[in-house]
Order: structure tokens, then C-alpha cells, then sequence
């Protein structure tokens, strides 16, 4: 019988808080802090060495339920999908099929992307899709409503039909494009399915089975699809999903059409398993799912904090490839190492798992000796009342995040924070030692530049303190 990894039970015992304070030592318990959520669910993988070093699942299947979670259950991965897209069109530039520099209408047939002064000025090649740098619109999709999920089911609505809105219970509009390609970086879902229809299209192949014979049968992922509404032989072991309200949502399971974009279900260990694999291909391992070359090429920020297809944070020894995933029901995040092959999965059934998951991520970087995750506790310096208004206003959001507004406004005497459309509402705003804005609901800081007034007039949204995400002008 196999050895139960001991660093198992230090992550029941051993969460971190999101940011660390100075003088605020605190650890956290798993079921404790899955209770504070009301996230039912958490599966977890690590990875040291290069290899998987253990999965496992804490909690219960959905609210009120006795079924454990384990290293077996399978959630809705939604935006974590993008990177296994970008494999398979990855493999087909290997293949000479596809360039990525090359407009992609010369190889789109049923659909073509609307020509319109912007693409005149620059095409939408597959490098700007794969990186989010095509000018194209429709953030995302999620999973459609309960009320919509028989006519989904039952039509199975097209590509194109996704393409140009047309599917039940969905806002999203159709995917066009609306900036020049190739300046900055927009995150679009419907960019990805652009890429979706070019993969079906040059096959002949329904994209779930691509994936299945390309990625998940050559790697053993077992318990791993793209197919809904999700198979009945997944179903007794796959969590459900839970709302805003930390209730079970009506379907139970996310019915996701828009595949490459957000329709993946799968492990912990299982997409840990995808990750390893890209990084064997950057090594140049013989056997890889793509050669060194092009996995160089994934590996490497296009001009923004994209790859082709991953986020790609940090360099040198700190390097490494990281997305997540969000819809309504789930939330997950995963990151890699590229020198040291040290990373974690970690997947959750509830919508506050976008913050949660901080915390399992950060207990396990303290544990394996993560290089450069968790930033130095921070000390919280006040802002004086008499600077909020240097600070409050709106602020137009000119690349990363695919919403029109930063808004920052006095309420109670503290500074509060929100992106307009965005999960997760107001936040205080806090201000470190450096003069850096941050929250204690993520792991961001925002950069302030000042005009010759001292007027806050740019802020710059970083990672880990090194990777911008975001940039937003006051507008206001």
C-alpha cells in the first residue's frame, strides 16, 4: 500500500492568509475555512520536480451532501480550458496546417471575422487569438441557465451559433472585433472560439474528441472531457456547483457549449498532469505533446502577460505558467514552475472559491519553498482623509481585463474599490509600505502614477508584484 504523502494533513492544519500583515501570524484549518466560504469543495494537486507529487480532495460533493470529495471528483475547470485549446492549435502549426501570423479568414470557412476598420489595419492572426491580443470582444460565456439547458442539449448549437450569440440563455453578443489586433492585451473568451472553429474546421473533428485523442488519451487523463451536458459515468463523483449564495446552482453541473473556451471538467491531478506535459515540451522531451520549439514559443510573453495561451509570470528561476477559471458554480487557479517543476491545481465548487483558493495556494508555496509567490508581509500604512481625493474618481480600463471602469470612491471613512462587472463587489482599499494599493482578497498590488498635481491619473495592476494585469487612465 502507497505511503500517504504527510503534507496532506500540514494543508488541512496549515492554510495562509490571501496577504500577509506584519505582525498577523495565522494558519488556518481546510474545514474551517471551506465553512467561512460556504465552498463545499476543494480538490488539490502538487507538483515537485517535475512530477505529481500527490492529489487529493477536501470536503463534500455540494451543501449538505455526505459524499467525500477525493483525489477522484472532477469540477468544472471553465477558463482553464484556454490553454488546452491553444495545445491542439499548437500541434496543428507544428503540423504546418496552421501560422500563427497569418490572417486566420484564410483558413476559416463557414464563418469569416467581419472585416472592419480595425482588422484593415492589422488581421487576427492566431498568435493574437492565442494571447488575447485580436481586438476581439465577449469576455465570457459561463454556463448557461437551467431554464435554457434542454433547448442547449437538444439544438446543440454550432460553433458559429456561438459565435454570433445565438445560444439559449445567454447576453453575450457576437464575437467581433472592436480595437486594432495586435495592440493590447483584451482577455476573450470569444477569441477562443474563434480558434475552436478553426480546429473543427481543419479536422473535420468535433473539438471534445480532438482533445480526448491529442491531449487526454496520450497523457492518461482519465477523468477529464469537454462533452455535456456532463456524461452519466462522471456524475457520482463530480462536485456540484455552488452560487454566490453558497447554494447548490438549479442544474447542478455547469452545461457549458462554448468548449474551448470554458467547458473543461476535470481533476485536480488530471490537469496537473497537462501542465507537466507543457513543461516537458519547453524542456524539449522526447515524446512531448508538442516540440520545444513552439512550446518555447507558448512559454513566452507575447507583449503582454500572455503566452499562447497561459499567463506567464515572473522570469528566471521565478518564471512560471499560471491560469485560472470562473464561472458561475466554480472557481479554480493553477500555476507551474518552469525550472524547478514545483506548482499546485487547485479547484473549487463555489464562487467564493475565487478567493479561498489563495489560500490553499499559499500554504502550499510556504510548504514546497515556492521561489518568489507569496510576497513579504505587508505593513498597513494609513491614508489619510485628507488624501482621498488624490485617489477616488473613475478610471477607464485600457488593457487586461475586458470591463469599462475602476471606480475608487470614499464610503465610511475608508477608500473603497470595485471593477465594474466584475465578481467579487467593493473592496477597502488598503495602502502598504511602498505607497502600493492592495486588498486582502487577492494577491495583487496597484502602482500609482501621479500627475504634476499629485493626482492619481494612472493605475497599474501587477502580479506577484512583477506581471501588470491591468492598466486603467482616470477618466473622471
Amino acid at each position: 500500500m502507497a505511503t500517504r504523502d504527510p503534507r496532506i494533513e500540514q494543508l488541512r492544519t496549515g492554510l495562509l492568509p490571501i496577504v500577509r500583515i506584519e505582525g498577523e501570524e495565522v494558519r488556518y484549518r481546510m474545514e474551517d475555512r471551506l465553512a467561512a466560504y460556504g465552498c463545499p469543495a476543494v480538490g488539490v494537486a502538487v507538483m515537485d520536480g517535475g512530477a505529481l507529487a500527490w492529489s487529493e480532495g477536501f470536503g463534500r460533493l455540494h451543501k449538505g451532501g455526505d459524499q467525500p470529495a477525493d483525489a477522484d471528483t472532477m469540477f468544472a475547470g471553465a477558463s482553464i480550458s484556454k490553454p488546452v485549446t491553444a495545445a491542439l492549435a499548437l500541434q496543428l502549426v507544428e503540423r504546418g496546417v496552421f501560422d500563427l501570423d497569418t490572417d486566420v479568414n484564410t483558413y476559416l470557412k463557414s464563418w469569416k471575422i467581419p472585416e472592419n476598420e480595425f482588422t484593415r489595419q492589422s488581421p487576427v492572426t492566431l498568435r493574437w487569438l492565442l494571447s488575447h491580443k485580436a481586438g476581439t470582444t465577449v469576455h465570457g460565456f459561463g454556463g448557461v441557465g437551467p431554464g435554457s439547458i434542454d433547448d442547449v442539449v437538444t439544438t446543440q448549437p454550432t460553433v458559429v451559433d456561438m459565435l454570433e450569440g445565438r445560444v439559449p440563455g445567454r447576453m453575450s453578443g457576437a464575437v467581433r472585433v472592436d480595437k486594432v489586433p495586435g495592440g493590447t492585451v483584451r482577455y476573450s473568451g470569444g477569441g477562443t472560439m474563434i480558434v475552436q472553429l478553426m480546429l473543427e474546421e481543419a479536422t473535420g473533428k468535433p473539438f471534445a474528441e480532438l482533445a480526448e485523442e491529442n491531449i487526454f488519451a496520450p497523457l492518461g487523463m482519465t477523468r477529464t472531457t469537454f462533452r455535456y451536458p456532463l456524461p452519466d459515468r462522471f456524475r457520482a463523483n463530480a462536485a456540484w456547483g455552488h452560487d454566490t449564495e453558497g447554494d447548490t446552482i438549479p442544474e447542478k453541473w455547469t452545461v457549458t457549449p462554448e468548449s474551448a473556451a470554458g467547458g473543461i471538467y476535470t481533476t485536480a491531478g488530471d490537469y496537473a498532469r497537462f501542465m507537466l506535459a507543457c513543461r516537458d515540451a519547453w524542456l524539449g522531451k522526447p515524446g512531448s505533446i508538442l516540440g520545444r520549439e513552439i512550446a518555447t514559443e507558448m512559454m513566452t510573453p507575447q507583449g503582454g502577460e500572455f503566452g499562447l495561451g497561459w499567463i506567464i509570470v515572473g522570469e528566471g528561476k521565478q518564471k512560471r505558467f499560471t491560469h485560472g477559471g470562473s464561472c458561475e458554480g466554480y472557481q479554480c487557479e493553477t500555476s507551474c514552475y518552469l525550472e524547478d517543476g514545483k506548482g499546485a491545481v487547485v479547484l473549487t465548487n463555489a464562487v467564493s472559491g475565487l478567493q479561498f483558493y489563495w489560500e490553499v495556494l499559499n500554504a502550499i508555496a510556504d510548504m514546497y519553498q515556492w521561489n518568489g509567490f507569496m510576497p513579504a508581509p505587508k505593513k498597513i500604512v494609513p491614508i489619510p482623509r485628507s488624501d482621498f481625493d488624490r485617489y477616488a474618481g473613475t478610471y477607464e480600463i485600457v488593457s487586461g481585463v475586458d470591463a469599462p471602469f475602476f471606480r475608487i470612491w470614499e464610503e465610511g471613512g475608508v477608500l473603497r474599490s470595485e471593477i465594474k462587472g466584475m465578481r467579487g463587489g467593493p473592496r477597502d482599499v488598503l495602502m502598504d509600505q511602498n505607497g502600493y494599493f492592495f486588498n486582502r482578497v487577492g494577491p495583487y498590488e496597484t502602482h500609482i502614477i501621479y500627475d504634476a498635481d499629485g493626482l492619481a491619473s494612472e493605475l497599474v495592476v501587477y502580479l506577484s508584484g512583477t506581471t501588470e494585469i491591468m492598466r486603467a487612465r482616470r477618466a473622471s
